[in-house]
């Protein structure tokens, strides 16, 4: 009996001895669980439903990230998977354009979940890392997403592996080995420059110091509203909040907040914000700057000035310098949002032995909430 029903199964013998033995064997295999009905998952109809999950359990831009991973993984297989038109919301009367696929000979093509295998997907990230230059951080991200994906499917969808030693196939395909990542970070004498080549930019200039004296993602900044900027208390506030109904919240799910210190606070007080507007920081229209939009004004800038510092390098400044005053990763670590060993890859190299004068002239008396 099997799921209470009453199964026949052809032991392929006439001897009775062998028989016997095969009985015993699948007796032990349906005790221990290992004696399951084969489970066959279309793919199209169950990717659907995994990512209609995702967008209920993900952040905005963490969903938009492992989508592209899927549909760089699987191809355009089901709607939520389909490329997406491209307009510069900058120029809106712009007509839409559709996104090639770029990648369509990468595609993994299977019909049912059941047959993608771990070799499968080896297969997959080995020709993405030596014929297209992938980085072994991305492999193991695309390896992340779809060990969240089998997992869904087990939990919601009772997938069984074919291959009983596994019951994620994902966790047979070996994490590719990544160094510890070289960043980027502007001296003194460059921040200087940065800022400089931004006087005649008030509300860019603003922001960019807000990246450099405070740590901020480039949403984080984009996000703040005239609620989350306490001048008086000198705090930045970074919260979930819902905004016109457009909703939004750290990307670690974390509210914290990070001291404005006295170099910051002069940016934040020269520049005058237009009354009656809820962002911080408006773009040009007075609405939340885009953020690809916002990077792209802010390359065109630099650019004319000679300089390529991207919002990245301006978060990495606010570490870097940290860790060389001397500061406790863990400390850094609650400062910016990210785990303590995020942290110590990034910075534990700049740790000096003794403690060092604060260059940056940052409050840290940041507090987390």
């Amino acid at each position: 009996y099997h799921d209470g029903k009453r199964v026949r199964h052809s032991l392929h013998t006439r001897d009775e001895r062998v028989a016997r033995r095969k009985l015993k064997k699948l007796e032990g295999d349906l005790v221990t669980g290992e004696l399951e009905r084969k489970t066959t998952t279309p793919l199209a109809p169950f990717l659907e439903q995994f990512c209609a999950q995702l967008e209920t359990v993900r952040t905005r831009k963490s969903y938009k990230n492992d989508i592209s991973y899927l549909r760089t993984f699987f191809g355009p297989v089901t709607e939520a998977l389909e490329p997406r038109s491209t307009v510069n919301h900058r120029f809106p009367g712009q007509k839409p354009v559709k996104v090639p696929d770029r990648l369509a000979h990468r595609h993994v093509h299977v019909r049912t979940l059941e047959q993608l295998t771990a070799g499968r997907i080896d297969d997959f990230l080995a020709t993405r890392i030596r014929e297209d230059g992938i980085s072994a951080k991305t492999a193991n991200r695309f390896r992340e997403v779809l060990h969240v994906m089998f997992n869904y499917a087990i939990r919601q969808h009772g997938f069984r592996s074919p291959d009983r030693r596994f019951l994620n196939p994902v966790d047979a395909v070996p994490r590719r080995r990544v160094d510890d990542p070289r960043i980027r970070f502007l001296s003194l004498a460059e921040i200087g420059e940065q800022l400089e080549v931004l006087k005649d930019h008030p509300v860019i200039q603003a922001m960019v110091a807000t990246y450099i004296y405070a740590g901020l993602r480039r949403e984080e900044a984009l996000w703040l509203t005239s609620r989350d900027v306490d001048l008086e208390g000198g705090m930045l506030r970074l919260c979930k909040k819902t905004v016109d109904g457009e909703t939004w919240r750290p990307k670690t799910r974390r509210n914290r907040r990070v001291a404005i210190s006295s170099a910051l606070r002069g940016y934040l007080e020269s520049f005058i914000r237009p009354t009656g507007c809820v962002w911080y920081f408006p773009s040009p229209r007075g609405k939340r700057w885009d953020p690809d939009n916002f990077s792209q004004t802010l390359r065109e800038i630099n650019r004319a000035a000679g300089l390529a510092w991207s919002c990245l390098d301006y978060r990495h400044t606010f570490g870097s310098h940290l860790a060389r005053k001397g500061e406790s990763l863990f400390k850094i670590s609650e400062l910016m949002g990210n785990s303590p060993e995020i942290c110590r890859r990034h910075y534990a190299a700049l740790v000096p032995e003794e403690m060092r004068d604060n260059d940056l002239g940052i409050c840290y008396n940041g507090l987390v909430s």
